[in-house]
C-alpha cells in the first residue's frame, strides 16, 4: 500500500460507515440476502429503448476526479451504445453532481409541477456554481422515455460523516440508522414519482457500491461487504412493492462487481470513492443485463476486427456487417462496398455496365451514383457530392465503394458512431 493511502481511506471511510448503519432495525434489513428476482423482472435480448433517460448523482454523470464534465465517460453512454443493437437510441442524461436521494426526490417534485428552479432550490451546497434546471424539458423527458434509470444514495451517507475522524474495526457501535430511514421514505417517493410520470417506462435503479479494499483491516472490510449486501434490501424491498402494482421496475445490483477488485474499479487509492472506467465499464455491463438478460452486452465485432482496427466496423440495423470486403478510408472519408452494405439494409441495387452508374431502390427513395462522378440523382433531382462512388479490385473482384455519407444522407438512414469501438451504426 502507497504511503498515504490509509488516511485517504479514513478519510472516505464516513460512506460506507453510515451504510453499515442500516442494518438496524429501523429500516427493517436483518439479514436478509439480496433477491435477485427483483434485478430481472422480464428481460428481453431484443427489447428495443428509443428514448433513454438517465436520472441520479455523479455516477450517472459518469464523474470521474481530473477529467473535465465535458469528457465524463460513465455507465450511461455505453448503455445508449447496447441499445443501438435494438434500435436507434435518443437519450438524456438529467445527473446532477453531489444529489442526494432528499435531492432528487425534491427534483422530481419540481419536474412534476414544472417549476422554474435552480439547483439550489432542489438542495443546498451542491458542488459548483448555482445554475438553472429545465424542468420542463426534463418532464417531457421522463413522459417520453421508455427506459428510466437512477443512482441515488451515495451523497446521503457521504455527508452524514460529520465530525468523525477515526473509525474503529468494530463499527457496531455507530448510530446512524436515521439515515437509512429517510433513503428509505425517500426511494420510495421517488419511484411514486417517476411512476406517476410514465407508468409504462422500464425503471432500472442501482444498489451502491462498497468502494472501500481489504487495506482497511479484516473485521472492518467483513462488516462493509456484508452491509454492502443489506444495503441492498432497502432498493430491493421498495422495488417489489412497484412490481406488485403492475410496474416493470427493476434493480441493477452493481454492488456485486466490487468485492476483492476495488483498488482496480474506483479511484480509492486516490482517495476517492468513484469509479474509474474499468468500474463504470463493469456498471453498465450490470445494467445492460438487468435490462436485456445474461446476453444483454454485446459488442460489435466479427472474427478479425476490434477497437484497435484501422477502419471502422460497420452495424446495420443492428448486426455486424458480414463482408469479405472491409471498408475504406479515403481523406478521412469511410467507402463501404455499395452491394453488401445496401442488401444488408433491405434496399436493391441494379448495375449498369453501359453507364458505370448504381442505382439503389429503398422504399420509395431512388438514387443513382455513377462511378468516378460528383453528380448523383436523389429521386429523379441531382445533387452535388463531395467524394465520388469508385471501383476497385479487392481479392480479384471488382467492387464498386461508394461513400457511406452519400447513402445515409440520401435514404435518410439513422446513423450513429460509437468512438470505442469505432462503430458506425446505420439503421434503415
Amino acid at each position: 500500500m502507497k504511503h498515504g493511502m490509509k488516511k485517504n481511506y479514513k478519510q472516505i471511510l464516513g460512506l460506507m460507515v453510515v451504510i453499515i448503519s442500516l442494518v438496524g432495525s429501523s429500516v427493517g434489513l436483518g439479514g436478509a440476502q439480496v433477491d435477485a428476482a427483483t434485478s430481472s423482472q422480464n428481460p428481453d435480448a431484443k427489447r428495443a429503448f428509443s428514448h433513454m433517460v438517465f436520472l441520479g448523482d455523479s455516477i450517472t454523470a459518469g464523474y470521474e476526479p481530473g477529467v473535465k464534465a465535458a469528457n465524463y465517460d460513465g455507465f450511461a453512454p455505453r448503455l445508449a451504445e447496447q441499445g443501438l443493437f435494438r434500435s436507434a437510441v435518443q437519450s438524456q442524461n438529467h445527473s446532477i453532481l453531489g444529489l442526494t436521494s432528499t435531492g432528487l426526490d425534491n427534483y422530481l417534485s419540481k419536474v412534476t409541477a414544472g417549476s422554474k428552479i435552480t439547483t439550489n432550490d432542489i438542495q443546498a451546497n451542491l458542488p459548483g456554481a448555482v445554475y438553472s434546471l429545465n424542468t420542463i424539458q426534463a418532464k417531457k423527458d421522463i413522459a417520453q422515455a421508455d427506459l428510466i434509470t437512477v443512482t441515488i444514495g451515495g451523497n446521503d451517507f457521504l455527508n452524514a460523516l460529520g465530525s468523525l475522524n477515526e473509525l474503529p474495526q468494530d463499527i457496531s457501535s455507530l448510530n446512524l440508522d436515521q439515515v437509512g430511514t429517510k433513503y428509505k421514505i425517500n426511494i420510495d417517493h421517488i419511484m411514486k414519482q417517476l411512476t406517476s410520470l410514465n407508468a409504462k417506462a422500464v425503471i432500472v435503479v442501482a444498489d451502491q457500491y462498497q468502494p472501500m479494499p481489504a487495506e482497511v483491516g479484516t473485521q472492518l472490510y467483513a462488516g462493509l461487504n456484508t452491509v454492502a449486501n443489506q444495503f441492498s434490501q432497502i432498493v430491493d424491498q421498495t422495488v417489489k412493492s412497484y412490481v406488485a402494482q403492475g410496474y416493470d421496475v427493476r434493480v441493477a445490483h452493481v454492488s456485486k462487481d466490487f468485492p476483492g477488485k476495488e483498488l482496480a474499479m474506483t479511484h480509492i487509492a486516490e482517495g476517492d470513492i468513484h469509479p474509474n472506467q474499468t468500474g463504470y465499464d463493469a456498471i453498465a455491463h450490470t445494467f445492460a443485463q438487468t435490462i436485456w438478460g445474461s446476453k444483454g452486452d454485446r459488442t460489435p465485432f466479427i472474427k478479425g476486427q476490434s477497437a484497435t482496427s484501422t477502419t471502422p466496423v460497420i452495424v446495420t440495423n443492428g448486426q455486424p456487417l458480414q463482408t469479405a470486403y472491409a471498408p475504406l478510408i479515403r481523406k478521412g472519408k469511410t467507402y463501404v462496398t455499395l452491394r453488401d452494405v445496401t442488401t444488408a439494409l433491405g434496399a436493391t441495387v441494379n448495375w449498369s455496365n453501359a453507364t458505370q452508374t448504381a442505382t439503389i431502390q429503398s422504399g420509395k427513395n431512388k438514387i443513382s451514383i455513377p462511378v468516378n462522378s460528383k453528380q448523383i440523382k436523389v429521386n429523379g433531382a441531382t445533387q452535388t457530392i463531395d467524394n465520388s462512388a469508385f471501383i476497385q479490385t479487392t481479392k480479384g473482384t471488382q467492387k464498386v465503394y461508394v461513400p457511406l455519407t452519400v447513402l445515409t444522407q440520401a435514404f435518410d438512414y439513422n446513423v450513429q458512431y460509437v468512438a470505442r469501438w469505432k462503430a458506425v451504426f446505420i439503421r434503415s
